[in-house]
């Protein structure tokens, strides 16, 4: 397995070289990269110098959000556990409708077998 994986890196390392070969060999491609690498790094330092002259309401908004974001998981868990507490409510309650509909069944059932009884028996 360890030289499966070797040599799976050798052949990732080999692809990898050859790619950056090809690129490097031709000028209009390196001009192009490098081109692409200079606004990269022009964006990059103007993203700093944002951060840097705007850090106490950068941090600000972040303490925000954070905030926000800890009140809507508070709302949510609070929101679970009432939904929760109601699943729970429910269940006992179709427990009850259930053990009543049973009860009044067996009642039915009953009341019918001693009607029936009494309709066969004449002397009662």
């Amino acid at each position: 397995m360890e030289k499966k994986k070797s040599n799976s890196l050798k052949l990732i390392w080999v692809f990898g070289l050859l790619i950056v070969s090809v690129v490097l060999a031709k000028k209009e491609w390196r001009n192009r990269i490098l081109d692409e690498l200079k606004q990269a790094k022009h964006s990059t330092e103007n993203t700093i110098e944002f951060v840097r002259d705007n850090r106490e309401q950068v941090f600000e908004q972040v303490r925000t959000t954070v905030s926000d974001i800890s009140t809507v998981v508070r709302d949510i868990t609070s929101d679970v556990k009432k939904i929760g507490e109601t699943a729970s409510h429910l269940k006992e309650s179709s427990d009850e409708i259930v053990k009543a509909t049973k009860e009044a069944a067996n009642e039915m059932k009953n009341l019918k077998k001693n009607l029936h009884n009494a309709d066969i028996n004449p002397y009662n």
